[in-house]
Formats: C-alpha cells, structure tokens, sequence
C-alpha cells in the first residue's frame, strides 16, 4: 500500500497519514541537499530541536538522548539529497524530519511504519509487525513473512490508517480512501485475543477482522471465530469519555501526536509486554503513567524515535519503567501534580531544562488551566492559582530584568566622544566621521539641527541607524516577525522607535533605530522609506506594532503587506493599566487585579486563555467599567488574536510570545541613570555600543567563521602602527586619552575592568580580548577586529609592567603623561615617551647581562617580542 506518494488535500484539525514527496523530479542527477534545497524548512526543524521539554526522568530507565545520535539524524534529513530517498530508511529526508516537527509538519506517514516493521521484524523471532493493507494478495504476504517460521510466532500487531465517517462508521485506509488517523491491534496467536488500541477512543474499523485473518493465516490463525476483541477504549461518544470498562491505554488531546503514540506503544507491546499489560489493565484513578499522556511527552516521545531512527534500532530503555517505580502509588489529584510541575518551573532543579525568563514554563501554565476546567474549580481559585505560581506583576519584571542583566553582562559603556561643547556641531561631525565608512557606515538618514528639511521644522534632528550586522539579522530574521516599539516619552529630549526581531525564538535583538527630537508619522514614513531602500523588498509573516495601527499603515506604503498584524503585548498592558486607575481607587484590589491580568500575556493556549478571560471576566463583574472596557476594547470580536500571546505562538509564527520593548533594556541597563541622554551624540554613540556588543554575542562568537575572520582583524589591528601620537592618562589609571589632531577626533579608551575574560575573540599577540577596554573610535564601534589603540595600550602596560619588574627599585619605572583635564598633572608629548622608553630600555640591557632567573629573562623575551 504506496500511501506516501499519493497526494491528497489536508483537512484542519485531523491528522493526515499521506502526504506528497517534496519535490520530485525525473533527473537522474540528484538535487541538492535538504538544507540547500529548503533551508527555511532545516531553520524551523532547528529551532524545534532548541526548544525545552518534559522527560519522565521519575519514571523511564534512562531519559537522555544522546548528542550524537540527535546530530546523526540532523545530517540524515539536512545533508541528504532532498530528492532521493535516504540509504536504509526507505524516506525522503522531508518524510524523517516530520519527526523533528511539531502540527502538520509533524505527521507521521506510512513509510515511517514500513522502516519500523523492518527493524522490529529483524531485531526478533517471536512477533510480526505488519503495516495492514486491505486490499494485499496472498502472494505479497508470502513475501512480507520472509524467512521467518510461522512456529516461532506468538504474536502478530498491527498498525492501521483508520478514517471515520459522519455517521460515526470507523473505515480502514486505502489509495482510494485515505484515513486520517493511526490505531494498532495486537493479536495472541495461542488464545486468539485481538486488542483494538485507539488513541481517540473510537470503534473498532469494519472488515478489520476478515483484513487480520489474511495475515494470521500463515501462522495458524485462520478463522475470524477464533478472535476474541479486546477494546483499550470502550467507544461511547464524539469526544471519548472514559468509563470503568475502559483501560490505562493512552489517549491523545491533540492531532499531532497519534502517530507518535502509535510507534511507541507498537514497541512497548513487541520488546515490553509488561508495559503493555499494564497499559491494558481496567483504568486505574490512581494509576501514574507517562505514556497515559502523551500530549505532555509529545516532544520527549519525538526525541526517543530519533534516537530510533538515528542508530537503525528499537532500543526500549528510554520508554520501559525502572525496576523500582510502581505506577499504582497511592492516588494524587491531577491538578496537585500540576502544581507541583509549577512550581518545579520556578524554582528549577539539577536537571531542569533552560526556561525562557526563569519563570514556569508556559506549557504547566496552559495544563494547569485546562485541567482545573475540567475539574470545575472555581473561577477566584484558577485566577489565584496561577497568579501565585507565575508570581506578582513586580516579580515577572525582576525576572525579565534578571534575564536582560545576563545577556548584556560584561557591557560597559564609554560615552567620551564629545567633538564640541554644542550637540549641533559634535553630533555633525561625530557622523561625518561614521558615513566616511562608506558600506560599513551605520547612518541610513541624518538630518541636523538648523538644515532645511521638507515637512520638518528647522530645530528637528533626526537619525536613522542601521549597521551592516543589523541589515543582515533583519533580513535574516525580519521575514518571521518585526515589531516596532514606539515609546510615547512626552518627557524625554529625543525619543527612540526601535524595529526588534527574534533571534532563534529567544531574544530580543534591535535591527535599527529612529532617534528624534519628535517623532511624526512622517519621521516614521521616512525612516520606513530608508530601511527599504537599505534592506530590500522584505515580507513578514507578523507585524507587531501599536494599537491604533498607524505604524501598521505606514509600513505597507513602503513594505508588502504582512500575514499578520498584531499589536505590541506592553501596550495593551498599558492601556489596561491606565484604565485599571482610572476604574479603581482601593490599591490593594488594583494590584491584585493588575497581577490577574499580567498573566493573560504568558498562557500560550487558545483553549486555557478563553478558560483564563472567562474566569477573569467573572472575577471583574463587581468593577462593571472595568470589564466592559476589557471586553469591547480587547475580547469581543475575536481581537484578542490582535495581541493575545497565544496567538504568536502558533507553529506558523514560531517566536517567543515574551516581547519586551527596547526601553526596558537600556532601564536594566541603568543607562539613563548613568547619564541625561541629552545629547544626541552621545545617544547614537550609547546604541552603536549596544550593537557593537550584540554582534560580538549573538554573530561573531557564535559562528565559527565570522569568529575566525574578526580575530585574523585583530591580529592585523595589533600590527598597525602608532605614531606620533600624546598619550595622556588619568590620575585613576583606568582612562588614557589620545588629543584631537588634524587627521582625527579627539580619542578615550578606558579599562573595562574586566582582566579575565574567556571570550575566543582575543589577539594572537598581546591575548587581549575586545571587552578589555572600551574605545571610542569609529573602527572600536563598527568593526570586528575592533581597533589598533587598545592593543598599543594593553602593550604599554605590559612593558611598563616588565620593566617595573626588571629594573632595581632605585631605577626610574615608566608611567604615562596623566590627563591633560587634571589639575595637578604635567602632560607628556610622545617624542618625551620615547626617549623615556629608551632610557628605560638602556638600563635594562645592563640589568639583562647580569641576571640569571630564567623565567625573569623569559617573560622580558616574550613582552617585548609582543611589543
């Protein structure tokens, strides 16, 4: 039965078991592979690899999945020729990597049952697996048996393409009616027992006893009499209900996953009969299973057919249960197991998995709601249940600002780049100097303060920024999503819009910038107008933008129009605020309301946020202004799919729903406190920090060539020479300072006090590492290999270091000029430095010739071999 090359339609909601073959062709030449051919397809399947799951560590024999076997089946559905199949496995790469993929994607076909039949037929004698054709001939059977003795058979199982019609009537799969989900039957040949296994709890299909006896034949089996049926699941109505007479077969509360369970149990019944039989036993309240869920283990379960695939062989040890666990423990209320997997969430463990935010995971937050639904607990219990797991509105925020502290730890900021004393003129030729950089110039739009500018006043600046690295990571990640944070800072000299996209689904990353004395929509027409013409002809999939909808608007006049506008989640949080304080005065009933409605942004599931917004409806129908505006303003109508987060979390919009506006980051920061960001030199200078540092993070040090090629510019930035230069340095010693002169700017570097890095982006030389001192220098801002001064600074000190070391302590040591800004110093021209040097260097020729530390003379050697 070739049900994997038949193409079909793809109904919603139910899981389809045929599918089409990507792309084949008819050339005899194979086509590129995989990752080549469909690269957007292999980034989706990545970041389904990176995302957190539950495992049953409590429960299974071993629960890792080793490494090299997740990257064996990487190479296997990545660097295959996307149109041939797979040695070994009889699939196309696309048809294996349905296994790395959640929804649709994720269905499983029959030629994954067909590679299974083959490694369990000949992993052992004592069981058949057939994939059941109804229409098969005794002669294909014959074929299928192989040269396995009918005698050795105990057992036959069976998986089935199984449809359902509108009166209710279970069909089996064929070419020409196709099923849409999968089942399994496993049949005792000594007894005759038929054990109908259905994950939706539905009849059993008709002819299914004639179609076995086909097969069952062979081995002695041979009248359908003979069969005694075993339902799992008793069939009672269109959405199963389990009653006594059913059993601890799992069942599945989602499309996606029946093929999944499927495989698993096929398994389970041929390698663990145990398992099996405990699975089958009448259902058990009590009874604390794994595999009973599978919905919740959906991705571990994944992960385990991977492991399968990836080594060729059915291993059980990840699925059976340790010898020591009894699943017949005492009874535990479901939603007690819940709380306690909350709970888990926040405070973490040894063997926890990495949680977005460090708080619980979304997925325990959805499960919680849904099963306290269907427990009927009351509307004030689930709202406080989940308010005092996920934590108080301060609480979210401290956890969001820790986790913005450890992306940006290690930054520090230099914001000595004044040019004047006047912003007008530092800031012209602060970014003269910045598009003198031709490609590599950050500056996309500038208008100064006093030029003439159609439609704009003569006392408005305006700065448009996009660096190389930024139009890149736009074009790259800009085509899932884009959001635009327009913060509304009446207070505030200049304002910042800020374009963010998501980087592998778990950070914020600003792709560019508009600074403004006031932002217009004409500002934002044109600074729109500019990323265009820089990055292209771009589409998103989601734009995220303001409530009103006028950055939306703006956008289409310059960009294709996106799959789907939503609004930005802090400023529906915003309005929400802003009403709760205009509705209530009591503070105590404010906050706690302010906590029920923060949370409505971190449940991920369509169906938990309508139980969510019920219950919370409920709780708000004493404050009847207060609900009413929630619900004309943000319910009704289906608008919560503008901005609700369960609504980006679909696997078509596949990003992180935790979205927090760029205000935020530069408030971690503590960068407005550290300075009046009143100047726009220094504004522009504070973002081209924040890029230069993201880059290093998040580009270079991540990607083994972009890190090769930024340390080979380290290395050429040490060679390049200095000359006749003033060097002047601060009475603290953290700051040197480099004068104005005809060629360039006025130069400070200081020491970032960070001395023991481990990031790989370090100088062959002098071992300094770009974070050691910070530059202000257009090369130190826009350019990997960051720039020759601080190498001449670090080589300054290590010689001074060396000959403070080396000479006798009645011999002068060296020290640099202090600041010329300080009072009670003298500064030192170069030409002075030199011949100081060279003094120096004098005394400690003769202090050589008569020492005899081999060490002492090996470290002289090497510091002046660096310099």
């Amino acid at each position: 039965m070739e049900l994997c090359t038949t193409m079909i339609e793809e109904s919603a909601g139910s899981e389809c078991v045929v599918i089409d073959i990507e792309d084949n062709d008819l050339n005899d030449q194979p086509g590129p592979v995989r990752l080549v051919h469909n690269p957007s397809a292999c980034e989706f399947e990545a970041q389904w690899f990176e995302q957190p799951f539950n495992k049953p560590s409590d429960q299974v024999v071993c629960s890792d999945i080793p490494e090299k076997y997740l990257k064996g089946f990487k190479d296997l559905i990545w660097n295959q020729p996307h149109d041939r199949m797979v040695p070994g496995y009889g699939m196309t790469p696309k048809e294996l990597a349905c296994v790395s993929s959640d929804g649709r994607k994720g269905w499983l076909v029959t030629s994954h049952f067909y590679w299974l039949s083959r490694c369990i037929n000949q992993q052992q004698n004592h069981t058949c697996f057939f994939v059941l054709d109804p229409t098969i001939k005794t002669m294909s059977l014959q074929k299928l048996l192989g040269s396995k003795s009918a005698q050795d058979v105990k057992r036959v199982i069976f998986v089935m393409s199984v449809g359902r019609q509108d009166d209710g009537v279970v069909f089996l799969g064929t070419d020409k009616t196709p099923g849409d989900h999968w089942s399994m039957a496993v049949v005792e040949i000594s007894t005759g027992l038929l054990s109908y296994c259905d994950t939706l709890g539905w009849q059993q299909p008709e002819m299914l006893f004639s179609c076995i006896i086909n097969y069952t034949q062979f081995f002695g089996l041979a009248q359908t009499s003979q069969l005694k049926l075993r339902m799992a699941h008793e069939p009672n109505t269109e959405q199963h209900e389990c009653t006594p007479v059913c059993t601890n077969y799992p069942l599945q509360t989602c499309s996606d996953v029946c093929g999944v369970i499927a495989m698993i149990c096929i398994a389970v019944a041929v390698l663990d009969k145990d398992l099996f039989e405990l699975m089958m036993k009448p259902i058990n309240k009590n009874f604390n299973l794994y595999l009973t869920d599978p919905t919740e283990f959906s991705t571990y379960l994944r992960h385990v057919i991977i492991y399968w695939i990836a080594s060729n062989k059915i291993d059980i040890t990840r699925i059976s249960l340790k010898p020591n666990f009894d699943p017949n423990r005492p009874a535990t209320k479901l939603t007690n197991v819940l709380k306690r997997k909350l709970e888990q969430s926040i405070n973490g463990d040894a063997t926890s998995p990495k949680r977005y935010m460090g708080l619980l995971n979304h997925c325990s937050i959805n499960e919680y709601i849904l099963e306290a639904f269907r427990n009927k607990e009351s509307s004030p219990k689930i709202l406080s249940e989940i308010v005092s797991k996920l934590g108080t509105y301060c609480k979210v925020k401290e956890a969001n600002a820790k986790r913005l502290s450890s992306l940006y730890a290690g930054f520090t900021l230099n914001t000595n780049i004044l040019r004047s004393k006047e912003d007008r003129v530092s800031t012209r030729s602060y970014l003269s100097e910045l598009v003198q950089l031709d490609k590599e110039s950050p500056i996309i739009l500038f208008k100064n303060k006093g030029s003439e500018m159609q439609h704009l006043e003569k006392e408005d600046i305006v700065v448009a920024i996009q660096s190389p690295f930024q139009k890149e990571m736009m074009q790259i990640y800009g085509t899932k999503c884009l959001c635009v944070d327009w913060p509304k800072n009446k207070e505030a000299k200049y304002t910042v819009l800020t374009l963010l996209v998501f980087v592998n689904g778990t950070e914020e990353l600003p792709v560019a910038w508009l600074v403004c004395n006031r932002i217009t929509e004409y500002t934002i027409s044109l600074f729109f107008k500019m990323l265009h013409s820089n990055v292209g002809n771009l589409q998103t999939s989601v734009f995220i933008g303001d409530c009103g909808g006028t950055l939306h608007s703006l956008w289409v006049q310059h960009f294709p129009k996106p799959g789907k506008k939503m609004f930005c989640s802090w400023e529906v949080q915003h309005l929400f605020h802003s009403q709760l304080d205009i509705s209530i005065s009591d503070v105590k009933i404010k906050s706690q309301i302010k906590d029920f409605l923060n949370a409505l942004f971190y449940i991920t599931n369509a169906q938990a946020f309508e139980v969510y917004v019920l219950a919370l409806l409920l709780a708000l129908k004493p404050h009847k202004k207060l609900c009413e505006y929630l619900k004309s303003k943000f319910i009704s109508d289906s608008k919560e799919k503008f901005w609700a987060s369960c609504y980006r979390h679909l696997p078509e919009y596949h990003y992180v729903p935790f979205i927090e506006p760029f205000t935020v980051t530069m408030k971690t920061l503590d960068i407005f406190s550290k300075m009046e960001l009143k100047r726009m030199d220094i504004y522009v200078h504070v973002l081209l920090q924040l890029n230069r540092f993201l880059e290093n993070k998040l580009y270079i040090m991540t990607c083994q060539p972009n890190l090769l090629k930024a340390v080979e510019d380290l290395k050429m930035k040490h060679e390049q020479p200095l000359n006749d230069i003033d060097l002047y340095q601060s009475p603290s010693g953290d700051e040197w300072y480099i004068p104005a002169t005809e060629k360039s700017d006025a130069i400070s570097i200081i020491d970032s006090g960070i001395s023991t890095c481990l990031c790989p982006l370090k100088c062959d030389y002098c071992k300094i590492c770009v974070h050691r001192y910070i530059c202000t220098c257009v090369d130190y801002i826009m350019r990997p290999g960051s720039c020759k001064h601080i190498h001449f600074i670090q080589n300054f000190k290590l010689v001074n270091r060396a000959l403070q070391d080396s000479v006798s302590e009645d011999s002068p040591s060296v020290s640099s000029p202090s600041d010329p800004n300080t009072a009670n110093c003298t500064p030192g021209s170069a030409k002075k430095l030199k011949n100081q040097i060279q003094h120096e260097l004098h005394l400690l020729k003769k202090k050589i010739s008569k020492t005899t530390d081999p060490k002492k003379l090996h470290d002289i050697f090497s510091i002046l071999h660096d310099v």
